[in-house]
């Protein structure tokens, strides 16, 4: 793995992900001399809202992302298509820095799920609430039934995590619910090296990372262990723009 938190390699190849025509990001790339390819990307132009900054994460993980934002903005490396031109002179200068972010990982049934956003667990059948326990590190057990849980790191934590009643963080792991039968049990932070173990009592309920739609069963008595993964995520910051 290249460690790009530690210097500005040159980025010469680029990818555009898109959610929204993509014609005039690929005009501004070709005349300011970068190659646009489909496969092994120096970096990835993700063009979209946060659903196309998730894909591309998940097409091309680690690779440095260029997020330009066609919704509004609310992260510090999020751009609007009128920097674009800027944003590639400062990049063909090295003038830039990557910022790294924790993403989570999960397995269950021989598969495996990693979530930049969160990895959650939700009823499969939505006339039916789910019924499961929560513990960090083995401990402080909780017995829930709802619509689910949200497990979420700091990229994520202006999203779903945000939604079901969490707020912002910047450091750790983020744990909050969905439509709870006991509505005493509030959103809480853990630290980044914790283990969150979420046991189906009973099911069926879906396990899911960020907006793949590759979701995994789990019946009652499955377990799953959710923790920091090996992998980061990169995305490339321009302070001066």
């Amino acid at each position: 793995m290249v460690d790009y938190s530690s210097r500005a390699p040159r980025l010469k190849r680029v990818h555009v992900v898109f959610r929204r025509d993509p014609s005039e990001v690929r005009k501004v790339l070709a005349r300011e001399g970068f190659e646009v390819v489909d496969e092994d990307p120096d970096f990835v132009v993700c063009y979209g809202g946060d659903g196309t900054v998730l894909f591309g994460e998940r097409t091309f993980p680690e690779v440095p992302k260029l997020i330009i934002k066609t919704s509004r903005k609310c992260r510090m490396y999020d751009y609007s298509l009128k920097d674009l031109k800027a944003l590639l002179s400062k990049i063909k200068a090295g003038d830039y820095q990557i910022h790294s972010e924790m993403k989570l990982e999960t397995e269950a049934k021989g598969k495996r799920l990693v979530g930049l956003n969160e990895i959650q667990i939700h009823p499969k059948l939505p006339i039916q609430a789910v019924r499961l326990s929560l513990s960090v590190d083995g401990k402080d057990c909780k017995d829930l039934v709802g619509d689910g849980v949200i497990v979420a790191t700091p990229f994520g934590s202006t999203g779903y995590y945000k939604a079901t009643g969490g707020k912002r963080f910047a450091k750790g792991i983020g744990i909050s619910f969905n439509n709870l039968h006991n509505r005493n049990i509030e959103s809480f932070v853990v630290p980044e090296d914790s283990t969150v173990k979420l046991t189906v009592s009973r099911g069926p309920a879906w396990l899911l990372a960020d907006n793949n739609e590759n979701l995994i069963e789990l019946q009652a008595e499955d377990a799953v262990a959710i923790r920091k993964s090996g992998s980061t995520a990169n995305f490339i910051y321009v302070p001066s723009v």
